[in-house]
């Protein structure tokens, strides 16, 4: 899909591989202060061809294919400061994805992700926390991260190492310096996953841990 001849209008976007029973079209409404970029995995692309001008039709899993929509359009990257990445399970409103992308421009965030509300979530330090605004973290986790346009540029390498995508984002706390109290876990933001976690890659993430010698260990302010 070649994007040169499709008009961008906004700064910050969303890609998301979505099928069949997608929530997308619970993220948008009308008049977006965001695109919305679709790669449609299975064979729904007549129901969502109306949704947004930037979709296309691929097979795969999430992050390879996220990985070659953006280098068959290399200059994607360069139209928009920020990169949102929900599964297409989470439940989200359009006012509560541009406070994240409020959030990424108001802390000088490199990457962060909602909190999750409800129970289907899979590191405790993501549930949303009572009382609280924002948390500081070394993990965000590949259901839902948004990349500033650096960081998005320094681990765009990682989304193609791994099939399922598990591993992935032990890493890419490393590669943006999480010290710099760049990532976090934003509580003032609500979203849902919808669905329990269906599939198990541990030993494809025992295998990337190895590889660049990752730890376990999560921590959140």
């Amino acid at each position: 899909m070649n994007l040169t001849k499709k008009k961008r209008k906004n700064k910050h976007c969303i890609i998301a591989t979505v099928g069949a029973s997608s929530l997308h079209q619970q993220w948008i409404k009308e008049e977006n202060t965001f695109d919305l970029h679709l790669i449609v995995y299975d064979d729904s692309y007549e129901l969502f061809k109306l949704d947004t001008p930037f979709i296309t039709v691929a097979a795969g899993n999430k992050f390879k294919l996220i990985y070659n929509y953006l280098k068959n359009n290399e200059k994607l990257i360069d139209q928009y400061d920020f990169f949102y990445m929900p599964d297409d399970d989470i439940s989200i409103d359009q006012s509560n994805i541009q406070k994240l992308f409020d959030f990424m421009e108001n802390y000088e965030l490199d990457l962060a992700q909602p909190a999750i509300a409800n129970s289907y979530f899979s590191h405790p330090h993501t549930f949303r926390k009572a009382n609280s605004l924002i948390r500081f973290t070394n993990f965000v986790e590949i259901m839902q991260p948004c990349f500033s346009r650096d960081a998005l540029r320094k681990v765009l390498h990682t989304f193609n190492e791994s099939k399922s995508g598990w591993g992935l984002d032990f890493h890419w706390g490393i590669i943006v310096n999480y010290t710099k109290f760049n990532m976090a876990i934003i509580d003032e933001i609500y979203s849902l996953h919808t669905r329990p976690v269906q599939s198990s890659n541990h030993q494809e993430m025992l295998d990337y841990m190895t590889k660049y010698n990752l730890s376990f260990k999560i921590y959140s302010t």
